[in-house]
C-alpha cells in the first residue's frame, strides 16, 4: 500500500471518513477522488468542492482530486467505473473504501455475479414495481447490506476495466449511511449531520476537530446549498414540453437515466406538484426510486446525455494538496494517463472529450450557484484556486 485512492464524496466531511484515512496512515500517499458540486443522489453538496476537500486534507489526506460533472452524480455504476478509472490513471496502486462487514471475500462473490450491461433493464424486465437496489440484489443474489452496493461495484469496474488496483475494505464504525439519528453518535452519517444542520443543530462535535474551523468559515461564508431553490427551474423545464407531444418528445430525449418511462412521468408529476420536494414524491414509486428521480431532474436541467456517461475521463481537478499530495502529482507527471488541471483554460487543449466534460461543469456551476442562493457566481466557483496545506 503505497499510494492509496479514496472515492468519496464528503458531504460534509465528518468522523467517520475522518476515521478511514486514520486506517490508511502507513501509506505513503492518501489520494481522494470527490464529487464536486453535485453527489450520487443528484442534490447540491451542501458545501462547495474546495471548502470539502480542505477538511478533508485537514484531517488526513494528502491529495484531493475532483471526480468530474456529471460522473459524481450518476448511479454506482457510473460512479464507481468513472472512480477507479481516475485512481488507476493518475498511478494510485491501493483502493480503499467502507463497508459493512469488511471482508472482502462476500464482495467479491457478488461482484463476479453482477449483471453486466443495465441492471435495470436486465434485472428489473418483467418485474413490477421493483426499485433499483432491490433488482440489483435480486440479481446478485447476496445478502449485502445496501451501503455495500458501491463496494460491489468497485470491485467488478476492477475486475471489467482490467484495472491494477488492489481492493482495501475497511469495516465502517456508527451510523449507517442513510441513518438520521445522531444524538447518542460521535460517529453520525452524513445524511444525519445535514438533516441537524437543516434542523438549526449544532454540529461541531461530529466533526473532526482539525476541520471545524474550515466548515465554520464555509458556512459563513457561503451558506449551505439547497437543491430546493432548483425546484422552480425543474418544474418550468418539465411542464415546457407540451400536453400533445411531451411524450413523443420525452422518448426522443435522451436524458442520462431517464429510461423506462421515467421522463414521461416526471412531465405528468409537474402539473401535479409545486416545488421540488413535491415534484419527487409525486413521481416515485417502488421501481422509481428518490435518488435515481432526483438524479434525472439534475440530468434534465444539466442536458446530460447516456453518451456522456459512458465518455472517459478527459481530466481531473485539482481542490486540495499537502506537501505529500504535490509530490505525488510532481512524481507521476510523465506516468499519468488523465490530466491534472487547477484552471479552466488548461481544459482548451485537451480535446473535444474534456470541451464537452468542460460544457457541462460549467452547466453544473450555474445550477450550484442557484442552490447557493446566489452567495457564490459561476465564475467564482470556476475560478477557485484549490487550497495548500503547508
Amino acid at each position: 500500500m503505497k499510494h492509496v485512492g479514496v472515492i468519496c464524496e464528503y458531504n460534509p466531511f465528518h468522523q467517520g471518513h475522518a476515521y478511514l484515512l486514520r486506517q490508511l496512515r502507513e501509506a505513503d500517499t492518501v489520494v481522494c477522488l470527490m464529487s464536486g458540486n453535485f453527489t450520487q443522489r443528484g442534490e447540491a453538496a451542501i458545501l462547495p468542492p474546495v471548502a470539502r476537500a480542505t477538511m478533508a486534507v485537514q484531517a488526513g489526506a494528502d491529495l484531493v482530486l475532483e471526480l468530474p460533472f456529471p460522473f459524481a452524480a450518476a448511479s454506482a455504476r457510473y460512479f464507481a467505473t468513472a472512480g477507479v478509472r481516475g485512481l488507476a490513471a493518475l498511478g494510485v496502486d491501493t483502493l480503499a473504501f467502507g463497508s459493512e462487514g469488511g471482508e472482502l471475500a462476500p464482495l467479491r462473490a457478488a461482484a463476479d455475479r453482477a449483471p453486466e450491461g443495465d441492471f435495470r433493464k436486465t434485472a428489473v424486465n418483467g418485474v413490477e414495481n421493483v426499485g433499483d437496489a432491490a433488482a440489483y440484489f435480486t440479481a446478485l443474489g447476496e445478502p449485502l447490506a445496501s451501503n455495500d452496493i458501491l463496494a460491489v461495484e468497485y470491485l467488478r469496474a476492477l475486475r471489467v476495466e482490467q484495472l491494477p488496483l488492489i481492493p482495501l475494505a475497511v469495516r465502517r464504525v456508527g451510523a449507517g449511511y442513510r441513518e438520521t439519528v445522531w444524538e447518542n453518535s460521535e460517529f453520525a452519517s452524513a445524511t444525519a449531520i445535514r438533516a441537524a444542520l437543516e434542523a438549526g443543530e449544532d454540529v461541531r462535535r461530529l466533526l473532526p476537530p482539525e476541520s471545524i474551523d474550515v466548515f465554520a468559515d464555509a458556512v459563513a461564508e457561503t451558506g449551505l446549498a439547497d437543491t430546493r431553490r432548483l425546484g422552480t427551474a425543474m418544474l418550468a423545464r418539465l411542464r415546457a414540453f407540451s400536453a400533445e407531444s411531451g411524450q413523443t418528445v420525452a422518448k426522443n430525449a435522451n436524458i442520462a437515466e431517464a429510461e423506462g418511462g421515467l421522463l414521461q412521468r416526471l412531465i405528468k408529476a409537474s402539473f401535479e406538484a409545486d416545488d421540488y420536494e413535491s415534484l419527487c414524491r409525486v413521481a416515485a414509486t417502488k421501481r422509481y426510486t428518490d435518488g435515481r428521480i432526483r438524479r434525472t431532474l439534475l440530468y434534465l436541467l444539466a442536458g446530460v446525455t447516456e453518451e456522456d456517461l459512458a465518455a472517459p475521463l478527459a481530466y481531473l481537478r485539482l481542490l486540495a494538496a499537502n506537501e505529500k499530495g504535490r509530490a505525488f502529482l510532481a512524481q507521476t507527471e510523465k506516468t499519468r494517463t488523465v490530466p491534472v488541471v487547477t484552471k479552466q483554460s488548461e481544459i482548451a487543449a485537451l480535446g473535444t472529450v474534456a470541451a464537452r466534460q468542460r460544457a457541462l461543469g460549467q452547466v453544473a456551476d450555474g445550477l450550484y450557484a442557484i442552490a447557493l442562493d446566489g452567495r457564490l457566481t459561476p465564475h467564482a466557483l470556476q475560478t477557485a484556486k484549490p487550497y495548500f496545506f503547508h
